[in-house]
């Protein structure tokens, strides 16, 4: 069963996501796996769809640039924090608020340019035990569960 807006707890992880980027003034938010499953993008003012390529194409540049090196660490249960609130010429101009959480994901929050971090890690403290249990509460991926690998685990 591919997850989507017709799913009750997706529905929900949508809205929390959405309800997340609204109050730290973000463009979207979004919950990423070690694996790259996109499993949810909640876009505010937007009604739930799974359709979000721009979103799409900005997490599989934070898992490259993220999980990949943290991906051993992450499923050790090592936690994570990352913080991308810069202009800098020599690097990618994406920016983002990231937290990780269940030992392999991460809940990401993202801006188009310079955001309050202090605002944003405290929205995320505060959402982020709602969103985990969301998350938590899905199928699982894969046959039988979220989706048939990883194209249907997009959000």
């Amino acid at each position: 069963m591919a997850l989507g807006p017709h799913h009750a707890t997706w529905k929900a992880l949508y809205d929390a996501l959405g309800a997340l980027a609204t109050a730290c003034g973000g463009s979207f938010a979004f919950v990423v796996d070690e694996g790259n499953g996109l499993w949810c993008v909640g876009v505010p003012a937007l009604a739930p769809t799974t359709v979000t390529p721009h979103a799409d194409e900005a997490a599989d540049r934070f898992y490259r640039a993220e999980i990949v090196p943290r991906m051993t660490t992450m499923t050790r249960g090592h936690k994570f924090e990352v913080v991308r609130s810069f202009v800098d010429v020599n690097v990618s101009s994406d920016h983002y608020f990231a937290q990780s959480f269940a030992n392999i994901y991460a809940l990401v929050v993202w801006f188009e340019s310079v955001f309050d971090v202090k605002k944003t890690r405290e929205a995320v403290q505060r959402s982020l035990p709602r969103i985990e249990a969301l998350v938590l509460e899905l199928p699982p991926s894969g046959p039988g569960g979220a989706g048939e690998g990883r194209a249907s685990q997009r959000a």
